[in-house]
């Protein structure tokens, strides 16, 4: 069920094609629509619906496909995590700063 370890987006197009499985059976077995699977499928995560829903949608898609859902989540969340932003810099911050303390 584990899919290849340094899988590109393309990839799972082929890995699907492979197993024979159509992508308007997955969206009928799943109920979620083809323009989101074929997002999962380039790795255009940005494209989905957001929240709760992205991960749920990408866990069925691997499933639907005998790919390991986690694998696929962990690359879901490693291209769409944002930067760590930094504190907002306060008065004293910008003080000390032209200060050089």
């Amino acid at each position: 069920m584990r899919g290849p370890k340094s899988a590109r987006p393309m990839d799972l197009v082929n890995w699907r094609k492979k197993k024979g499985i159509s992508l308007s059976a997955i969206a009928a077995a799943t109920k979620i629509s083809e323009r989101y699977l074929e997002a999962i499928e380039h790795g255009k995560f940005r494209s989905l619906p957001g929240g709760a829903y992205d991960v749920g949608y990408i866990r069925q898609y691997a499933q639907a496909i005998h790919y390991d859902p986690d694998r696929l989540i962990e690359r879901y969340r490693a291209a769409t995590s944002e930067p760590q932003s930094q504190e907002p810099e306060t008065w004293t911050s910008r003080l000390r700063r032209r200060l050089h303390l």
